[in-house]
């Protein structure tokens, strides 16, 4: 199974980076250039509920990914611990070779005003058309996490999305005219 693992530093509290990512989970779209749009997925009802995400705000989320053969994909949390700032979750609506794709997101302290996101993806695929997809996948993942990284300093000092996120936006609002 392939595995992309980014480390980003951000000059923030950990707390701070940690609602963007964690309660804020669903609300990805407001930040992300990679992502042009996301919603939640609603929590179940508690009787309902998974253990697995049962902390969680939401049970996941919806997200556009822009990309003509994936336009939309849908990440369900399959775990959730506030208490050490980490999240899993696993995505669904991906082309048929694609037998697993799950993301791991944590934030940890590096000091009052700074901390770490790792964000680690696993991909399985079948055949060879999955071999070929896979790696296309990580290629793209490798190309997002350079941007994921000033995107998500940017909304958590700004509150705003980069200007990067802005002008893709902007280019997004015009074609669909």
């Amino acid at each position: 199974m392939p595995q992309l693992t980014t480390h980003l530093t951000i000059d923030a509290p950990a707390d701070q980076v940690w609602q963007v990512i964690g309660p804020g989970f669903a609300r990805i779209g407001d930040w992300a250039t990679t992502i042009p749009t996301s919603a939640a997925i609603p929590a179940p009802a508690p009787a309902a509920a998974s253990t697995a995400a049962v902390s969680a705000p939401v049970m996941g989320r919806t997200c556009s990914t822009g990309i003509r053969f994936v336009p939309y994909i849908t990440e369900t949390l399959t775990d959730y611990d506030e208490q050490s700032c980490t999240l899993t979750y696993h995505a669904g609506g991906l082309p048929a070779f694609v037998t697993t794709a799950c993301s791991t997101w944590t934030v940890t302290s590096a000091g009052e005003a700074a901390c770490r996101v790792t964000v680690t993806g696993h991909f399985e695929a079948r055949g060879v058309l999955g071999l070929l997809g896979c790696w296309a996948i990580l290629a793209q993942a490798r190309l997002a996490a350079q941007h994921l990284q000033a995107d998500l300093r940017h909304y958590v000092k700004h509150g705003t999305p980069s200007p990067r996120k802005r002008r893709r936006l902007s280019h997004s609002r015009r074609t669909a005219v």
